[in-house]
């Protein structure tokens, strides 16, 4: 009995059924082969898909007539504000000047020898208001009173300062020591005259206004009123004059004095004018136009790594000679390249000095882009933006209508879509095929070890009975003896 294939008739039998499979297999090497050039286009299309979307970004970014509505606002003398715009500023100059900057109300207390140092207990109600030239105090309407307990067991110079910040009164509370002591300071949070501040005090020793106990931190400006801390800063509100008329404000920030500009006012200068100047501001326009024609650039890149074919070293790309690669170049070319409906008195992008090179990509002449952005005959933002206000009077910008074209190629029943769908089509099918492929070289290899096996096992026999007959023949008498 033979155990092992090859042992009765010596023949390599795996050796031999190796090498005839790998033969059978061949179809599968194929296949595999066949399954990976497919996976390799699916991956480029992939990418191509991304840098398409990448590109459509900027597309979509000149499509907004946001981009094409911005202003700038330059001030001749920087120290005096920062200003910014929005989208419903004028273009124009005007004389500005600074008067006076607007000031939160400081008080501070008498001093005292330690922060531990016990002051009184009662109760402080915090109001803000306006001291007015008569002497007379008018509160302010949008901000309600806030009365704040001391307590008896936390009346020093800590707990009363602990006692204020806790109290979200409007008001912050410091201790500061000048060298001569400790003082509470009071600020208002809100500059302005209509926030100065007026603390009137209910003190537990009975008397309110007195220079005693919680007594101590009474403040009223107004005429009769009692004064026990000291104004250090006085509210004030800002004042600017913007071509000759006087804004006054409770905040150096300013924003619906000169429409669509917000000025931060940081210095006064009385008396001294200076210019603001508020313009259409390009870069945003150049910045986009520049992305614009990079991300045209890196498409076009991607398109040719993708589908070149190197004669030199006789090398097709993944994608070398696909109709869909070329008809997403061809019709992007053309769109970009072509006449557009002159909207906005421009009629082709080359107009705003974008144009096609040798290798395809484009190129940008910012003084041609930035002539056109100072003509006041041209209008950009008509070219790249719908105008219009319904869709049976709108006119579609260049922008939208290339985003459109893009949208064509890559949304989910798109171009490129439909092109990948095919190919996993085609890899299901390749994979039902290694299936049926697999199962037969199983088959295969199981008959030629059934056949193999046969023939060793039959070489064996043989080789026992040419054996057997040697030694018969080696056993008969010599002739003559």
């Amino acid at each position: 009995m033979i155990s092992a294939p090859g042992i009765g008739s010596g023949l390599d039998v795996s050796g031999i059924i190796s090498k005839l499979m790998e033969i059978e297999q061949q179809p599968l090497t194929q296949l595999n082969t066949k399954e990976a050039k497919q996976q390799a286009q699916l991956s480029a299309l992939g990418s191509l898909k991304s840098v398409l979307s990448t590109f459509q970004d900027s597309v979509k970014a000149l499509a907004k007539p946001a981009l094409f509505n911005g202003y700038k606002a330059t001030l001749a003398d920087t120290t005096a504000a920062t200003v910014s715009t929005s989208s419903s500023a004028a273009a124009g100059t005007h004389d500005i000047e600074v008067q006076s900057l607007a000031q939160a109300q400081k008080i501070k207390s008498e001093a005292f020898a330690t922060t531990d140092t016990v002051i009184g207990s009662g109760t402080l109600t915090i109001e803000f208001g306006t001291y007015n030239e008569d002497g007379t105090f008018t509160a302010n309407a949008e901000k309600a009173a806030k009365t704040i307990t001391i307590d008896p067991a936390k009346s020093t110079l800590a707990d009363i300062r602990s006692a204020i910040n806790e109290a979200n009164a409007g008001v912050t509370a410091s201790i500061v020591n000048d060298g001569s002591g400790n003082r509470l300071v009071i600020s208002s949070k809100d500059s302005g005259l209509a926030n100065a501040l007026k603390i009137s005090v209910d003190d537990t020793d009975g008397n309110h206004t007195d220079n005693a106990g919680l007594s101590k931190l009474a403040f009223d400006a107004s005429t009769g009123g009692v004064s026990n801390m000291t104004e250090t800063v006085a509210a004030r509100n800002a004042v600017m004059v913007i071509d000759g008329i006087t804004v006054t404000k409770s905040s150096n920030t300013i924003n619906d004095a000169l429409e669509g500009v917000t000025f931060n006012l940081l210095k006064a200068n009385p008396g001294t004018t200076t210019t603001l100047t508020v313009e259409k501001d390009k870069s945003n326009v150049e910045a986009a136009v520049n992305a614009f024609v990079k991300a045209y650039n890196d498409l076009e890149k991607t398109i040719g790594n993708l589908s070149r074919y190197d004669a030199a070293n006789k090398q097709a790309s993944v994608l070398t000679g696909d109709s869909t690669v070329r008809m997403i170049q061809n019709r992007m070319r053309a769109m970009l390249g072509g006449n557009q409906s002159a909207a906005g008195g421009i009629n082709s992008l080359s107009e705003l000095g974008i144009s096609f090179q040798k290798d395809g990509t484009l190129a940008l002449d910012n003084n041609k882009l930035s002539a056109v952005l100072n003509n006041p005959d041209k209008n950009i933002a008509a070219f790249f933006t719908t105008q219009g206000g319904d869709d049976t009077t709108s006119v579609e910008g260049f922008a939208s209508r290339l985003s459109e074209l893009i949208d064509g190629m890559t949304r989910s029943d798109g171009l490129i879509s439909n092109r990948m769908d095919g190919i996993n089509s085609t890899i299901k099918g390749i994979g039902k095929q290694r299936e049926a492929l697999e199962f037969r070289l199983e088959s295969v290899e199981k008959r030629l070890r059934a056949q193999f096996t046969a023939l060793d096992t039959m070489i064996a026999s043989m080789n026992q009975t040419s054996n057997y007959l040697q030694q018969q023949l080696a056993n008969l008498p010599k002739i003559g003896e």
